[in-house]
């Protein structure tokens, strides 16, 4: 009989690509999942992984374990949602990943109201980035993840995934409380072409997102600061030396140094999506999560 954890360990280097990812997915030591495949290898008589530069290439044997896997997973989470609904309770374990800036206002209020309703529930919760996340849903080390993608892009479909879209995050202007625009309700780039900016560095989407846009003006904006962490970001701002463009759950409450502003037009935002397993997504305790999250920013609707 195959060891489902075995099993598990292979569908996560499937899923990740290395067996450095996996290993750092499952909590265990790259030795570990090596050993574990290896110990596969031998049950089955045949090749699993081959080496393709830094990571490796499943076999086609591989493949065929990756989907008794697949399948094995979906069976446990379908007996599990069915004896989850015989109880009528909300029970067992929750796993939450989400991507920072919405873990405050958007996924703590939901665990807290769960946990409330249902006190023998446990509740555990991973800060991911959305890439990430979407890999860990898909490898079964999460129930439900809260990602976010760039205006209407959906999530990647495929391995019996479903969503739900939340709402939307949309970006404004931060600037110091002194500018001269600090107070306008909105504000549109051809009146800040002169102005210095801080944006990101290592992801690029509003730097580039800003150069495009000033370019339609027949300038280039001045970004004498790139820097990534947010705390950073609004700390220049709030010296009065810089703007920044930014979403507004990631910057929340802010101080009395620091004014947003409305883009007019077309502002970019980002959409939060939940995304979760179909079999998982039978759970009363997930179909609880996802109501109660659905509530939480205007405009939520279900995915197809």
């Amino acid at each position: 009989m195959l060891d489902p954890r075995r099993l598990q360990c292979l569908h996560a280097v499937h899923v990740h690509g290395t067996v450095l990812d996996a290993a750092i997915e499952l909590g265990l030591t790259s030795s570990a999942v090596s050993q574990q495949i290896g110990k596969l290898e031998r049950e089955v008589g045949a090749t699993l992984l081959e080496r393709a530069g830094r990571g490796v290439v499943l076999t086609d044997a591989a493949l065929v374990l990756v989907e008794a896997a697949e399948e094995i997973s979906a069976v446990t989470e379908r007996a599990t949602a069915r004896l989850e609904d015989l109880r009528g309770d909300l029970r067992g374990t929750l796993r939450i990943a989400s991507f920072p800036s919405a873990v405050g206002p958007v996924v703590v209020p939901v665990i807290t109201r769960l946990l409330r309703q249902a006190p023998d529930l446990h509740v555990q919760l991973h800060e991911m980035f959305p890439d990430r996340a979407h890999d860990a849903v898909v490898g079964g080390h999460v129930d439900v993840a809260v990602v976010h993608l760039w205006g209407d892009a959906l999530p990647p479909s495929g391995h019996g995934l479903r969503s739900i879209v939340i709402g939307d995050d949309v970006v404004d202007v931060l600037v110091p409380a002194g500018h001269p625009l600090a107070w306008v309700e909105e504000v549109t780039l051809d009146q800040l072409v002169d102005d210095i900016w801080v944006l990101d560095d290592l992801e690029g989407f509003y730097r580039n997102w800003m150069i495009r846009r000033m370019a339609t003006l027949g300038t280039r904006p001045k970004i004498d600061y790139r820097v990534d962490e947010i705390a950073a970001q609004l700390a220049l701002v709030g010296a009065g030396l810089c703007n920044t463009v930014m979403p507004r759950l990631a910057f929340g409450s802010l101080p009395p140094t620091i004014s947003n502003l409305p883009l007019a037009g077309v502002a970019p935002f980002r959409r939060l999506h939940a995304l979760y397993r179909e079999s998982s997504g039978k759970r009363p305790v997930v179909r609880r999560f996802l109501d109660e999250i659905e509530s939480r920013l205007p405009g939520a609707h279900m995915v197809d």
